[in-house]
This record gives C-alpha cells, structure tokens and sequence, in this order.
C-alpha cells in the first residue's frame, strides 16, 4: 500500500478553536475518503488536534515548534490556507522550512487577492494556488493520489 503525509498549515493565533479547526477536519474528511478508493495509507497531521489554545497541553512554545516543524519537514504534501497568513508568522515558518529543507509541494487555498498580496519569499515557497479546499482536495486526489 502506498502512503502520504500531509501537514495542514494556516493561522491559529487570534482565531477560535473552530475557525481554526473546522476547515483542517472538513479536508482530512474529504482526502481520508478519496484514499481509501486509490488505496493509500494517509496521514493527515491537524496540529490542532495536539495544540490549541484552549487546551494547553505543552509545557513551552519551542516544544510546539518543534513538533510542528517535524511534521512538516517529514511530510509529502503541505495544504495552507491563506486566510489570515499575512499575519502568521509561524506558518509562515512552516511554508519556508517545507520549502528550504525539502522542496516539499505546498498548495494552496483561498481568494487569489490573498495570495498576491504575500512577500514574494512566501509566495516562492508555494507551489499550486487554488480557490477553494475542495479544489484543493481534486488536485491532490489527480495528482498525488494516483
């Protein structure tokens, strides 16, 4: 059986524990189903489900950094969305390693104004833009999960 990592980036800070989650559980959704049918083993790391702001589970932030950031420089795939990633720093991170330590394909969604308005060292580090997750979730079904 083949497998894939994906790791779900966007901003969590400032938002409440759904506007940063609930988008993160309607794609795992879409791609677990998509994955049976192309038989694949998938990953899909929400590191919502491990830290949040409601929750503390973690004793410092380098802890954080550290156990998001080895999840994405160990994933095959990296979904971002774009809603609110100027003001983002830590996936802004997440997209820079993704890119520097492995040329991991990030792609990502939402309003293509939000996308022109980035640095062009973050728009450097993403690979594929689309509008929507659902479109999101057709491309990597076509492309990634072949």
């Amino acid at each position: 059986m083949k497998t894939l990592k994906i790791y779900e980036a966007g901003k969590m800070g400032g938002l409440t524990f759904n506007e940063m989650n609930d988008w993160r559980v309607s794609l795992k959704k879409i791609l677990n189903r998509a994955s049976i049918l192309a038989n694949y083993k998938l990953t899909v790391i929400n590191p919502v489900d491990f830290y949040n702001f409601e929750q503390v589970r973690y004793q410092s932030d380098i802890e954080v950094q550290n156990f998001d950031l080895a999840h994405v420089i160990t994933s095959d795939l990296i979904v971002v969305n774009l809603e609110g990633l100027n003001s983002s720093d830590g996936t802004k991170i997440e997209l820079f390693e993704a890119n520097y330590n492995r040329r991991i394909p990030v792609i990502a969604f939402g309003k293509y104004e939000l996308y022109e308005n980035l640095h062009p060292w973050i728009k450097n580090s993403i690979t594929r833009v689309e509008e929507t997750m659902e479109d999101v979730a057709n491309y990597i079904c076509d492309f990634y999960l072949i």
